[in-house]
């Protein structure tokens, strides 16, 4: 890299005249390897970045600012008198900071875009080659004397290879490091292709970014972090860290297969206000060791948009089974999505993820919305929600088998032009702490629209406050969410007749011909409900399916059915026991 030279209060060209000493206005320097002989340097550029091979003091003598050769420190200065002085480049004493061991709080490093007077005043000058050496130089020269500021000016920043920002992998020390730019798009670090990620966090630093914007393409991720593990560090990457209005931007074509933020062993620290866009995925949380559980951190006013297939807006993962992510907090966060097989927000890993919880989010266009594979614990209050345009039967919300105690606790609205599973509930980990789907509304977009759900297989999962209009079938809905004022559902008279037990508890069928009452679907231990049986054109028998899982059983007081003669209603009691699979029939009234 290039050091800077001239501009201190020592810097002037001083000549003899009638025994006094006065200034040398417009004198030319040249400077040498040697006090006395040596070689002349002549790659110097002046505070434009121009190429010279001198440099010329100004009217009152001052020698301003210029960038000496490329590693070159200090050099013998030449105004043409009899002897040479000695002039030490102003970045490069103890700490970069300045000469006589002084180090300055503010390192400002400047785009090789920047303007003149900008560079000028600037303690690294960049070239827009390999920018990440000057950035790199005043962030280790922080790290080394006890934190303090690096400000970037505005201008683009090309990296050859990843920034790191470190700590001491000593949480009893304090490193304090402050990367700061002049706004999202004025301060632009252009990652360069096939770097693992523009930036890179590690040995527990207490950092706070700001104010600037990063481009990605291929795999190379935005920012990263990662623990060294070390025995003081608490097995932690950074914590009490603030990242704020920064933007990450993909090439928007698809190809980009990274993340914006891909963050191990995250703690105690604050996300706002972050813009990504045109990337493969958006934000991804995760543990990394068994000994310390990550998370305690909020994120707030994030807009994320997807370009590809596959992706994901925002994951928290436990990548151990001991030290998992836990209390995160989301807010206002915001995704949409330009590909297939996207989800919206993945909950996963190899052990659980615990107390993550997720308020005011918008999610569109996913192939699931949310999916949460291993974790416990987690709440949802979600505005809008919509799946993939036009493709029917995706899933909206899903809870894997190991996964209990979840809630979507509000959808203000899900939005369905297709048909849909509003959820699915697999919990078989612990199905007497089960998921919860609350206070949803929806509105199926079309007639051949059918909104359908999938509880537990105990029948566990907790539904209600579900609401619907549209002129689609919604079978998911719960008192008070029934969309005609009656309580009765009419069943389909066919040869097998279907009933969703999840869409009420009071059912009515008009027989035409002898029918058997098959399975009912979705049902809940201890759930009773009533079939209203009405015989048309003659006497209709309906046989109960029984010697089934989820089928009917008869006990020693009703033993039967009979035929329903013809025009009458017969009414058909049951309750429903988990524990032996049966609708156990209670009930058998006739002749109405």
């Amino acid at each position: 890299m290039r050091y800077l030279f001239g501009a201190t209060l020592a810097d002037y060209v001083v000549q003899p005249s009638d025994g006094l000493w006065g200034v040398a206005p417009g004198a030319t320097i040249t400077f040498w390897s040697d006090a006395d002989g040596g070689t002349q340097y002549t790659d110097l550029l002046d505070a434009s970045s121009n190429p010279v091979t001198s440099i010329a003091a100004d009217g009152n003598g001052f020698v301003p600012s210029f960038s000496g050769p490329d590693s070159v420190t200090g050099m013998w200065a030449d105004a043409g008198g009899t002897s040479r002085a000695w002039m030490a480049a102003r970045n490069a004493g103890t700490g970069g900071g300045g000469g006589g061991g002084y180090t300055s709080i503010q390192r400002i490093v400047a785009s090789s875009t920047a303007p003149a007077d900008v560079r000028a005043a600037a303690t690294y000058v960049c070239d827009g080659v390999a920018d990440q050496e000057e950035i790199q130089a005043a962030l280790n020269d922080a790290r080394d004397n006890g934190g303090g500021e690096i400000l970037l000016t505005v201008g683009d920043f090309n990296l050859t290879a990843p920034l790191s920002i470190e700590g001491t992998d000593d949480v009893d020390v304090e490193i304090g490091i402050i990367l700061r730019g002049q706004g999202a798009r004025a301060t632009m670090l252009r990652a360069g292709s096939g770097i693992a990620s523009a930036i890179n966090l590690t040995k527990v630093v207490r950092v706070y970014l700001s104010d600037l914007g990063i481009t990605v393409s291929g795999a190379t991720h935005g920012i990263t972090s990662s623990t060294t593990n070390g025995a003081s560090s608490g097995h932690r990457s950074f914590w009490n860290s603030s990242f704020r209005n920064i933007q990450v931007n993909g090439p928007w074509d698809g190809s980009h297969t990274g993340w914006a933020f891909n963050l191990g062993s995250p703690f105690r620290s604050v996300f706002e206000n972050l813009e990504i866009g045109g990337v493969g995925n958006g934000v991804r949380m995760y543990s990394e060791h068994a000994d310390f559980n990550p998370g305690d951190f909020t994120m707030e006013r994030v807009f994320v948009e997807l370009v590809g297939n596959g992706g994901v807006a925002y994951k928290v993962e436990s990548t151990t089974a001991a030290g998992v992510m836990n209390q995160c907090e989301f807010e206002m966060c915001e995704a949409i999505a330009n590909g297939t097989g996207c989800t919206g927000i993945e909950l996963s890993g190899v052990g659980p993820v615990s107390h993550t919880h997720w308020r005011g989010i918008n999610l569109e266009q996913f192939d699931k919305l949310v999916d949460v594979q291993q974790g416990h614990g987690n709440t949802f209050r979600l505005n809008y929600m919509q799946l993939r345009e036009g493709v029917a039967g995706l899933t909206a919300f899903t809870f894997a088998a190991p996964v209990y105690n979840n809630s979507i606790l509000s959808c203000g609205l899900f939005y369905a032009d297709a048909s849909a599973v509003l959820y699915a509930d697999g919990n078989t980990a612990l199905p007497s702490q089960p998921n919860r789907v609350e206070d949803v509304r929806i509105y199926a977009d079309g007639a051949a629209v059918a909104i359908t759900g999938m509880a537990n297989p105990s029948g566990t999962t907790i539904r209600r406050g579900i609401v619907g209009s549209g002129t689609g079938t919604i079978s998911v809905l719960h008192t008070p969410g029934i969309t005609a004022p009656s309580q009765v559902i009419t069943l389909t008279d066919a040869a097998t007749i279907a009933t969703d037990a999840s869409r009420g508890s009071h059912f009515k069928v008009t027989l035409t011909a002898n029918r058997t009452l098959g399975v009912p679907t979705n049902p809940v231990d201890g759930q009773r409900v009533v079939w209203e049986v009405v015989a048309s054109g003659g006497a209709r028998t309906l046989s109960l399916t029984t010697g089934v899982a989820g089928g009917f059983a008869f006990g020693s007081d009703i033993t039967a059915l009979s035929a329903t003669t013809s025009g009458a209603t017969d009414y058909i009691g049951a309750i429903y026991s988990a524990a032996a699979q049966r609708w156990r029939v209670v009930a058998y009234a006739k002749g109405y």
